[in-house]
């Protein structure tokens, strides 16, 4: 994250709004402070309004190794706010790469930068993947259909026949 977020802003004044806890976030302080970015880093902690947040922002970073699903893309499109993520565990399933973000191998910082310099420069290209975000979120993710999607899979283990999605549900 800082090292993608070092090479974003050698290119364009940025703020990083970092959110979470955890082992590592000393070992992150001292790195933003290696790097002389301590002025422009704010670090948020653990937050229950994360939609609140997520909100402000103009682009997600997520840089991780490993991600079960990515939860985080999802209430960011859900946000309109476009991720560039790697490509690790379920983030692939979230971000469609060049629609709603942009994804790169694990650990390719200079990519990832340059995806969301990207982003951060071209008002219409970001207008576009906002626009995308909201539209995959509802359509896709909405309540109603990913219940629907699980009751099929109850069905199916039970060995029942799996009544078929309403289309009025998302």
């Amino acid at each position: 994250m800082v090292d993608v977020f070092a090479k974003v802003n050698e290119k364009m004044p940025s703020k990083l709004l970092f959110v979470g806890e955890g082992p590592e976030l000393p070992k992150i302080q001292c790195k933003i402070n290696e790097l002389g970015l301590e002025d422009k880093v704010y670090f948020l902690g653990k937050q229950d309004e994360i939609a609140q947040v997520i909100s402000l922002a103009d682009v997600l970073l997520l840089p991780s190794e490993k991600e079960s699903f990515g939860l985080v893309a999802l209430e960011a499109m859900a946000c309109g706010v476009p991720t560039v993520g790697s490509q690790a565990g379920g983030i692939p399933e979230l971000v469609v790469h060049g629609e709603t973000g942009f994804l790169t191998p694990i650990g390719d910082t200079s990519q990832m930068a340059e995806y969301a310099i990207r982003l951060l420069s071209d008002a219409e290209l970001t207008e576009r993947f906002r626009e995308a975000c909201l539209r995959r979120a509802c359509k896709d993710f909405a309540d109603g259909l990913i219940t629907k999607k699980y009751e099929q899979i109850y069905y199916r283990v039970l060995g029942r026949e799996v009544p078929e999605l309403s289309p009025l549900i998302g």
